[in-house]
């Protein structure tokens, strides 16, 4: 059974990297095409309309994908119940933000938001088709179709998006990039995935399911609200430019800090889940997991850091200049971010969605006291307390690892202070020595990876030999 799932978790995280590194790939390339044809405030447009479309899509999944993921043998009266149940939800909230639209509109005081969003709304009705399969999907690590499905559909959105900013639709190119996307994903899921809805439906099915996924839904439903209430904050106190500005610095942020870890995590939560009456082995593989994001993750924050402005100009062209102290900021917090999902979904796969419902209370009121505060100093001030939010909620997803997964904080601690505090060394010593290159940024990151690499073998840090590991393992299975 061990080897059986061992074999799974290595070929499904091989295709859920392929997928994400894809994805990244391909929104980024995007993303750079369309940052030259459209302006700051045609992201920000979106950005501000952004929150209604997330909360309304956690409330649509009602935390029911991840309670079938948990279960250990859904039915598929299971499946038929989830799938019309978010089908009705989704329909009543685009009734809702149809409704709503004009008065969104009004209070941004920017009228092209009213038709952007009731079209743009018609997301939660296609992505609603599609949650059970990729639900599916993700349970029985059949990733290599869910890959196939994010891709295609990413590739077709793209080039729509691409051909709309060219003939000067604006903002509009972005809404074909975002419901193309989830329109062309919904049909292929739907052709590859191979599940149909039976007309059975279950009271029980929903009571037993909502019982976990309840407070999965609470917690989300109030992790979305807070980690999007700086964007209306910005929009409503400041300008749909420094939304947009802001929304491309958090972007380029996310590709950093969420793609690797969301590899992982991925692929990780089902595998927590059928470990976690096993402690000992489920402690290892956090901490396995912590190393690894670490000894890649921190590197790569700190060298962004070192060349935000001329890697923005570079990408993006001297419009965006602006945004590379937002993204600087952003970086900052991002060392704490990417570790913030490997203990939620450990902690989440031992069953205590109702202890992360609980103590997600604390965590975004802490979020929304730091935004209040720190939007009195300006932007830069809402940015920083943006950070120091992201460290508290990696403080107390740490905490609760510790006390119901048996990986001790302190033990977290020892996995991960030695490689910030090199992390750190590393960025200070290039930051005296990048001056010799100056404009060649891609020298300032040889430069850094030298540095880095060299004093990790010189210290001989235990990750390398598991890094050399796992290459060494990969390679012989390829053979």
């Amino acid at each position: 059974m061990a080897e059986s799932i061992g074999k799974k978790a290595v070929k499904g995280t091989l295709w859920a990297s392929v997928d994400r590194i894809g994805n990244m790939c391909l929104q980024f390339g995007v993303n750079l095409v369309l940052a030259r044809l459209l302006l700051p405030k045609d992201f920000g447009v979106i950005s501000m309309i952004e929150i209604f479309i997330v909360v309304s899509q956690v409330l649509i999944d009602g935390g029911f994908a991840s309670a079938l993921i948990q279960k250990k043998q859904p039915t598929q009266t299971d499946y038929s119940t989830v799938f019309y149940c978010n089908i009705f939800i989704a329909v009543i909230l685009y009734g809702l933000i149809f409704a709503i639209a004009p008065f969104v509109a009004d209070f941004y005081d920017l009228p092209l938001i009213k038709n952007v969003l009731r079209v743009i709304g018609l997301i939660l009705i296609t992505n609603a088709l599609s949650i059970v399969q990729t639900n599916r999907l993700r349970k029985y690590l059949e990733l290599n179709k869910l890959a196939f499905a994010n891709l295609s559909a990413y590739i077709v959105s793209g080039i729509g998006a691409i051909l709309g900013a060219f003939h000067g639709m604006g903002v509009w190119s972005l809404v074909i990039l975002q419901l193309g996307y989830s329109s062309v994903l919904a049909a292929i899921l739907w052709i590859v995935a191979r599940w149909r809805p039976s007309g059975s439906l279950s009271y029980s099915s929903v009571k037993e399911l909502f019982g976990f996924g309840g407070y999965l839904l609470a917690a989300g439903l109030l992790q979305e609200i807070c980690k999007n209430v700086q964007v209306i904050i910005i929009g409503k106190r400041f300008s749909a430019t420094d939304t947009g500005l802001y929304s491309q610095a958090y972007k380029l942020d996310r590709i950093s800090s969420y793609t690797l870890p969301n590899i992982l995590v991925q692929v990780m939560f089902p595998v927590y889940a059928s470990m976690q009456d096993e402690e000992e082995r489920l402690t290892d593989m956090l901490g396995l997991n912590t190393r690894l994001i670490s000894f890649v993750i921190f590197p790569l924050m700190c060298v962004l850091m070192l060349i935000a402005r001329p890697l923005i100009v570079f990408l993006y062209g001297d419009v965006w200049a602006a945004c590379a102290p937002y993204f600087q900021i952003l970086c900052v917090g991002g060392l704490f971010i990417c570790l913030q999902n490997t203990n939620f979904f450990a902690v989440a796969a031992k069953g205590k969605s109702r202890i992360l419902f609980y103590w997600s209370i604390y965590k975004w009121s802490f979020l929304l006291a730091c935004l209040f505060i720190g939007m009195l100093f300006g932007i830069y001030g809402l940015l920083w307390g943006m950070a120091l939010s992201n460290f508290n909620i990696f403080m107390v997803n740490a905490l609760l690892a510790s006390r119901y997964t048996g990986y001790k904080f302190h033990r977290q601690m020892c996995d991960i202070l030695p490689i910030l505090g090199l992390s750190g060394l590393c960025m200070t010593i290039t930051y005296f020595l990048k001056d010799m290159v100056q404009g060649y940024f891609f020298l300032t990151i040889l430069i850094y990876a030298i540095i880095y690499l060299g004093l990790a073998c010189l210290m001989r840090m235990a990750v390398l030999g598991e890094i050399k590991m796992i290459a060494t393992r990969f390679m012989n299975k390829r053979a």
